[in-house]
């Protein structure tokens, strides 16, 4: 089965909600089991009066299979999967006038709304089924295709439907493909019947929402089409003044649907079992909303491996045993063993960051022949496995702690990017400071059972584990705050050139966004979708430098802020930002070339003088001690 994510769902099929007094209500969209144990949710959250909920964090979203709740990648479907739309429009007689006019300002709004490397494609039907603009990302031409549009003629809806499915057939499979049909009358012309245009869409899966326009529409045909597919919906517009709302709607629903994806952990049921979850939305420890729903494990997911029996070679009876060796008699021995194993953790993380970089890591792809991408889902699903126990043992610290601790590590976390939760790296610190104490601890009992050496071991072991933790989101922030700072130039160089082209600031954002992947990319990629999802500018672009923490970027939200306040123009700003910014970078470096003298000058005296001193001074020690002592 095909992973197909529906663009919008105003009922819940085949999960349980929360209840209808609830403020929020969590809307699943799409359940796919078939990379198993790997399973794949599309959900929406949407208030009492059926609005998208915006600014939930991913780690607001939970899952939970029983009592087991796995470590879930929870991401904007919109930034992992594009979005590929067919919009049928009926141009037949009926739609004449107003109608049409209303039709085309709707579906033209809506072609506005998608994302840069969104597709989108413009069907026409009357009599027949014209393609008037195939899949294309380029929005200005589907929007001179939709102006192009005229009405006159029967209606064929049933072809239109099949002919929409044979076009998405053509366009990415990792996409999210729907129809999005409107009509106001019946069925008149088309050559194929209600029942081969459902076949047409079960067999595609994608699914189709139907907007009927008007009172003289087939109700029973628009769900019979919208329904042949998990996920399609049927919508009534009772005049043409209603379409605007009705493909807003699907807009905003398909811009806050969220991915969810994690490990499932029932790996030792056979295939056909039927396996339930429940999705909640939670902040600060409460929950506000769940739903529940099912899946199937398919066929091939489900055997448990038998574990492999190992034997131990035997010693043969007369082989003599080891001796004992008797410890030293002394603490500080393994208070330096100790400390020399946290170094040699601290450097290996450190190497491993390295290893790790994007460049490294697509060089060593380019070797190998195999997808990085492939190497970082690997290592979340490793990480996914202790995330269940963390995360109970975070919310018991969570409980504990004060709010205001728990928000400042949610934004430090933020700042590095959310590599884990908040619940998480609470869970972490505190597993870490009880482990580092308990092997230090051991470690000094079995040497030295002074009161004071325990004691002095349980200090510096507990420190050490509630400090390596936090090291490494310090390391981890730091690393990205050069990854940023390296692309800001270069992104405020293409902001400039394509705003002299003629771009606004959301597309100059998103020819930024398009070109480069980096930390700053995602970040304006994210303040890209909250533009989209209506969030006011000025609180998005705030809340951008505040993620960040760089002061060039603060200083450039500055400046950009007060052009839009002032109406000066854009490019010029732009500009402007991109040439402080290089003779800044410039200054810095000039700086620290002066600077590396002195800094090099205590490495000098400290390792390498000493070095130099005993292999010029070495040979001259023997004839030195000698001529002494001759002369005693």
């Amino acid at each position: 089965m095909s992973f197909v994510l529906a663009v919008v769902a105003t009922l819940l099929l085949g999960a349980g909600v929360a209840r209808a007094d609830d403020p929020y209500r969590v809307v699943l969209s799409r359940v796919d089991p078939s990379d198993f144990p790997t399973v794949r949710l599309v959900a929406s959250v949407v208030d009492a009066s059926g609005k998208a909920v915006p600014g939930l964090r991913p780690q607001d979203l939970q899952v939970r299979e029983g009592t087991i709740a796995p470590q879930a990648n929870v991401t904007l479907a919109s930034m992992v999967s594009p979005v590929a739309l067919a919009l049928v429009i009926d141009t037949s007689g009926s739609m004449a006038g107003q109608p049409l006019a209303d039709a085309k300002a709707a579906v033209g709004s809506m072609v506005g709304s998608l994302g840069a490397i969104d597709q989108v494609a413009i069907l026409s039907f009357n009599s027949a089924v014209r393609v008037v603009q195939p899949l294309t990302s380029e929005k200005s031409r589907a929007l001179a295709g939709v102006g192009s549009i005229v009405a006159g003629g029967d209606t064929a809806i049933y072809d239109a439907a099949e002919s929409a499915a044979d076009l998405l057939e053509a366009a990415d499979p990792k996409a999210r493909r729907a129809i999005v049909l409107l009509t106001d009358g019946l069925d008149t012309a088309s050559h194929g019947s209600r029942q081969s245009a459902v076949k047409r869409l079960q067999s595609s899966g994608f699914p189709l929402y139907a907007i009927g326009l008007g009172n003289g529409i087939d109700r029973g045909t628009l769900d019979a089409l919208s329904g042949a597919v998990r996920g399609g919906a049927t919508y009534l517009a009772p005049s043409s003044s209603d379409l605007a709302a009705i493909y807003g709607r699907l807009s905003e629903q398909l811009l806050t649907e969220y991915s969810v994806e994690y490990r499932s952990a029932a790996t030792d049921l056979p295939a056909g079992s039927i396996v339930p979850f429940e999705i909640t939305v939670g902040r600060a420890g409460a929950i506000l909303a769940r739903a529940t729903g099912t899946f199937t494990v398919p066929a091939g997911g489900g055997q448990a491996r038998s574990p492999v029996p190992t034997t131990a070679p035997a010693l043969p009876a007369d082989a003599a045993a080891p001796l004992p060796v008797r410890p030293q008699n002394s603490w500080i021995v393994g208070l330096l063993g100790a400390m020399t194993s946290l170094v040699l953790v601290l450097w290996l993380n450190e190497l491993t960051l390295h290893m790790g970089s994007h460049s490294r890591r697509r060089l060593r792809a380019l070797i190998s022949g195999n997808d990085p991408a492939a190497e970082g889902r690997a290592g979340r699903r490793l990480i996914g496995r202790l995330a269940g126990p963390l995360r109970s043992i975070g919310r018991v610290v969570v409980r504990v702690l004060g709010t205001k601790y728990v928000e400042q590590t949610r934004d430090r976390l933020e700042r590095a990017g959310d590599p884990i939760g908040v619940t998480e790296f609470l869970g972490l610190r505190f597993s870490l400071t009880i482990l580092s104490s308990a092997v230090i601890t051991t470690i000094v009992v079995l040497l030295n059972r002074g009161p004071g050496s325990i004691a002095v071991a349980l200090i510096i072991g507990g420190a050490a584990g509630f400090v390596t933790p936090g090291i490494a989101i310090t390391m981890i922030t730091r690393g990205r705050r050069k990854a940023m700072q390296r692309a800001l130039i270069p992104s405020l160089d293409m902001l400039a050139l394509s705003a002299e082209a003629g771009l606004a600031f959301d597309g100059a954002i998103a020819q930024v966004v398009l070109r480069w992947r980096n930390p700053l990319s995602d970040e304006l990629r994210r303040l890209l979708l909250e533009f989209q999802m209506g969030r006011e500018r000025k609180q998005a672009l705030r809340g951008l430098a505040r993620r960040t923490g760089l002061p060039d970027l603060l200083k450039f939200v500055n400046a950009v802020i007060q052009a839009d306040t002032l109406g000066v123009g854009l490019a010029k700003v732009l500009a402007d930002q991109a040439l402080e910014l290089r003779t800044k970078r410039r200054q810095r470096a000039e700086e620290q070339a002066r600077i590396a003298p002195v800094k090099m000058m205590f490495p000098m005296v400290l390792l390498i003088f000493p070095a130099l001193f005993v292999v010029i001074l070495g040979p001259a020690v023997p004839k030195l001690t000698a001529i002494f002592t001759v002369g005693q």
